[in-house]
């Protein structure tokens, strides 16, 4: 205690010395100046951030409670229909119909030719075809005489057909007249001709009409029935009418198909021509089996020929095998067959229209056919067919000259029959590199057996087929046939035997599509000019050429 107080007596002390000495020294004046006024300033104040809160340490939680009332509630809901969506496709393209062509030529002048139909239909199709065609051409024989060799055809078909739902009905009826000439006649025979009495003239009318069920898949019994009426006359009052009646009725199963096919057939003739009638019953019961690389097929076929008085039953085997040894690239096959080869009026004048007015005829029976072969496709633009045919073929329709008197001009044909054993090789093929080009090539060899007569005349033992086309950019159309005939035999007086020479027909033709309804063409025929004989003494024309035109609507 003493030593603090002494302590602050002797702090007490410094500072009276100090301030002793201070006020003893001079005064210090000195003066300022101000510049400018006293300004002020108050220096920013510090704020305070933070907001006061309040911290409740008691919470209190509020009890809610809620009242539903439930109540149903009435909703009207109205549904509006949607349109279904379709597909759009491409527009149809204009189908022209019809045509009418055209055409003169150096041996015929001139042809028409007009095709009608209706447009598209769900429902029916009809249409008519009409075709022209007449020649003034004369040929020279083997005297180098000139001979009118002319000919007119007119050809008017109409037909239609009706669609049902699970049928079609089709129908076409039609009339036929071809005039032809005897100008062929046997050049030592000192003989003149004059064009009227040469003449002779073919006039068909035929009517038709089938029944047939078009089902798509197996469950139904499938049918096919038709009924044909046919007349034919001539210019020497010499008339055959035809009628015909028949179906076919077959049922597919799960491997299996049956079937039966039924025909009617009788032709009547009058007595210028035959006294005696023709009627035909044939019945072919059948029977098949398939797989999914195989097909069997066996049955009968059964022919009842009945003519006047006589009458005979004949009974052909029918038997056929394939089977698909690499999927459509190779597939062999082979059968049994026979026929009986009904020979009209009406068909041996479209063959031979030469033949001697009023020639009778009777029909050709096909005992026996065995036949192998094999098919398929190369590719998916080649196709081919190699086939050999056994025959046994009795009464073989054969055409002779007439040469009954030594004073006859041998310018008709008279028939003959033999009983004949025929070997038949044919091959085939088809290319289509392309849409654009195709080729076929056809070719048959035959080899004729005779039992009576020395050779099978006018029948080659050779012919080939040979059509090309090319379209160029659907502008230029081209087109070529070979048509190849071997040697052929004909029967002399004296029972000797003469020869006819092969020959090559080449065509060529091209038409020029100036629009899709406007187009021209240009055909030539026998273009090496070959005059070869297609019957004893009846020459054929040399080159011809026809041009022409042809309009679609």
């Amino acid at each position: 205690m003493i030593r603090n107080k002494l302590i602050y007596i002797q702090i007490l002390g410094l500072l009276t010395i100090c301030s002793n000495s201070i006020f003893a020294q001079e005064k210090l004046v000195k003066e300022v100046q101000v510049v400018k006024p006293y300004e002020p300033i108050i220096s920013d104040a510090y704020k305070i951030a933070h907001l006061p809160k309040i911290t409740d340490t008691v919470k209190t939680i509020p009890e809610i409670r809620y009242v539903l009332q439930t109540k149903p509630m009435s909703i009207a809901y109205n549904v509006d229909p949607i349109k279904p969506a379709k597909m759009v496709g491409e527009p149809l393209t204009k189908l022209y119909n019809s045509y009418v062509r055209v055409g003169l030529g150096t041996k015929v002048i001139p042809m028409i030719e007009a095709y009608v139909n209706n447009k598209r239909s769900n429902d029916y199709s009809i249409g008519a075809y009409y075709k022209f065609q007449n020649s003034l051409a004369q040929v020279k024989l083997d005297n180098d005489e000139k001979e009118f060799a002319g000919f007119s055809d007119h050809d008017l078909r109409i037909f239609g057909k009706k669609f049902m739902e699970n049928a079609v009905l089709i129908g076409d009826m039609g009339l036929l007249s071809n005039t032809r000439y005897f100008y062929g006649y046997d050049t030592s025979v000192d003989t003149t001709f004059e064009k009227e009495d040469i003449k002779q003239n073919y006039l068909t009318f035929d009517l038709n009409a089938r029944y047939k069920s078009i089902y798509v898949d197996s469950t139904h019994i499938n049918y096919d029935f038709g009924c044909t009426v046919a007349y034919t006359k001539d210019a020497f009052e010499h008339n055959e009418f035809n009628f015909k009646i028949g179906g076919d009725i077959n049922k597919i199963f799960t491997k299996e198909m049956v079937g039966v096919r039924l025909d009617l057939e009788n032709y009547s003739k009058n007595e210028n021509l035959d006294s005696t009638n023709n009627f035909i019953v044939r019945i072919n019961p059948w029977i098949g089996k398939f797989g999914e690389k195989w097909r069997v097929k066996a049955g009968i076929d059964i022919y009842s020929d009945i003519r006047g008085d006589r009458s005979r039953a004949l009974y052909y085997p029918v038997g056929q095998l394939e089977y698909d040894i690499a999927n459509h690239y190779l597939i062999p096959y082979a059968g049994v067959d026979g026929k009986l080869e009904i020979n009209s009026f009406n068909k041996i004048s479209r063959v031979n229209p030469f033949v001697t007015p009023g020639t009778s005829v009777i029909n050709t029976d096909h005992k026996l056919i065995l036949y192998g072969g094999v098919r398929g496709n190369f590719n998916s633009t080649t196709y081919y067919n190699f086939k050999l045919t056994y025959s046994l073929v009795d009464d073989l329709p054969m055409y002779v000259n007439d040469l009954a008197s030594t004073d006859s001009t041998g310018n008709q044909f008279n028939v003959v029959y033999d009983d004949v054993t025929i070997v038949h090789y044919f091959g085939e093929l088809s290319v289509s590199p392309s849409e654009r080009l195709t080729f076929n090539l056809k070719a048959n060899y035959r080899n004729y057996d005779m039992k009576k007569e020395a050779k099978a005349w006018h029948k080659p033992s050779f012919d080939l087929s040979f059509t090309t086309k090319y379209n160029l950019q659907q502008k230029i159309i081209l087109k070529a046939d070979i048509l190849a005939i071997g040697k052929r035999y004909v029967k002399l007086a004296d029972d000797k035997v003469g020869e006819l020479e092969s020959a090559i027909d080449i065509s060529l033709g091209a038409e020029y599509r100036y629009s899709k309804v406007l187009s021209a063409f240009v055909q030539l025929n026998n273009l090496l000019s070959d005059d070869y004989y297609e019957w004893s003494n009846y020459p054929t024309y040399g080159l011809n050429i026809l041009v022409g035109a042809t309009y679609s609507f």
